[in-house]
């Protein structure tokens, strides 16, 4: 093993290289609010909204990445599906059903801070960060029943992109790139 004296030795001369990697270029949450008129059997009109229970979540593989980055402001198109059901009374409380409806939606979640200097696009990765809520039934005028749907995502784009990397090399040093 070679010991240098610190008082002896010279200063290092810094180097940069650039290192292309995967990493996260861009990330956003965003919670959405869906609405769904649920349409009753024929005669039947509601009294009461009883419960609701929403079920069968499943997001679509297809994010449509490159259309959203086309536009002026990069986003991740996500889309899927589940289940609504309510249990109502009719017949002013003389009666109950469930009724269930399928529901398919398509939002776009904006990347606000996105790097723009990304070599290429790699992937996309969505994740439910709150699963779809009930947050209001009503009953409205017409004898059917609005759900208000809340649903939370977060979503990141990773890209390749390059990183500076710091590289020392001792003053002096013969070895060249």
């Amino acid at each position: 093993m070679k010991h240098i004296e610190a008082s002896k030795s010279k200063p290092a001369s810094k180097k940069y290289r650039e290192i292309i990697t995967k990493a996260v270029c861009g990330n956003a949450k965003k919670f959405f609010l869906l609405s769904e008129l649920i349409n009753l059997p024929e005669g039947q009109i509601p009294t009461d909204v009883l419960g609701t229970t929403i079920t069968k979540l499943q997001l679509t593989k297809k994010t449509g990445i490159s259309e959203a980055m086309a536009k002026q402001e990069p986003g991740i198109n996500i889309n899927g599906t589940f289940e609504i059901h309510v249990w109502y009374a009719y017949r002013s409380g003389k009666g109950t059903d469930v009724v269930r409806q399928n529901v398919q939606f398509e939002e776009i979640i904006p990347i606000s801070e996105f790097d723009k200097d990304i070599i290429s696009l790699v992937d996309a990765k969505v994740e439910i960060i709150k699963s779809p809520e009930c947050l209001e039934s009503v009953i409205t005028p017409n004898n059917k029943i609005k759900i208000d749907v809340e649903l939370g995502v977060y979503a990141e784009i990773i890209g390749e992109t390059k990183v500076p990397v710091c590289i020392y090399q001792p003053c002096g040093d013969d070895d060249d790139d």
